[in-house]
């Protein structure tokens, strides 16, 4: 059972992640077009002072938008092709099938994730001390927004809508909340509630520990505990309510 599951997670990881760069690369230069361009935008605006919350942004929005893009993805594969149904068959379940998708979208986002960390590099915002957490804290925020996509594709009931739901939620939970931007420039009663919304938690602890903003060690072990509660949590609600099985 264990090496069908681990064989599963390998061919679908190459089959959904390998396979989508091979032949749509143009899809890695979209979905990386939209921070790029806030990048750009930033730089000019604020003449290169807030570069490097532009880049910390850009790495976060790469990671959150591979996530909610799932939405589409999984209402694909469910309605049109039928992928699901192949599965549900078959001893390979929910579980499973978000942990291959995730996997297959962070080789798929490899590319953004590389050049951003080149960036990061290059802009010293990324050292040998919080490259470690730095990582966990991307790899929880994919993990948190995958789940999320997984359990609201499967409420979906048409293709069209799963494309537009995933654009919608990355536009608002990437641009609205602090993740381009200073956490500091809202007032603690408006960014302490944020905090439930995993990019808000996110970017609180990358520009706490990349020195960007003075943050106290209590708002930075707040802030990747509620992020790491979220993908458990999130990831036991999609497992256990999604629907995998249609009636």
């Amino acid at each position: 059972m264990r090496v069908l599951r681990t064989s599963f997670l390998l061919a679908f990881t190459i089959f959904y992640g390998v396979s989508s760069i091979r032949r749509g690369f143009v899809y890695v230069l979209t979905y990386l077009s939209i921070p790029l361009a806030e990048l750009f935008l930033i730089y000019i605006i604020t003449r290169g002072d807030f570069v490097k919350f532009a880049i910390v942004g850009g790495l976060i929005s790469v990671m959150a938008n591979n996530g909610f893009s799932l939405i589409g993805d999984l209402v694909f594969l469910r309605l049109e092709s039928r992928l699901q149904d192949l599965l549900v068959a078959t001893s390979i379940g929910p579980s499973e099938y978000i942990m291959g998708l995730m996997l297959a979208n962070l080789l798929y986002s490899s590319p953004g994730v590389i050049l951003y960390v080149i960036l990061a590099l290059v802009y010293h915002v990324l050292n040998l001390i919080n490259f470690i957490p730095l990582l966990v804290d991307i790899t929880l925020l994919l993990f948190a927004t995958s789940s999320i996509g997984f359990f609201l594709a499967s409420l979906v009931p048409h293709t069209r809508y799963g494309w537009g739901l995933a654009g919608l939620l990355s536009s608002i939970l990437t641009i609205i909340p602090p993740v381009f931007y200073p956490y500091t420039f809202l007032s603690k009663s408006l960014y302490v509630p944020l905090l439930v919304i995993p990019t808000t938690a996110s970017a609180i602890f990358l520009q706490g520990i990349t020195n960007l903003v003075n943050t106290s060690v209590e708002m930075l072990v707040v802030s990747f505990l509620v992020l790491l509660f979220e993908s458990v949590l999130f990831f036991f609600l999609s497992v256990r309510f999604s629907r995998w099985r249609e009636r």
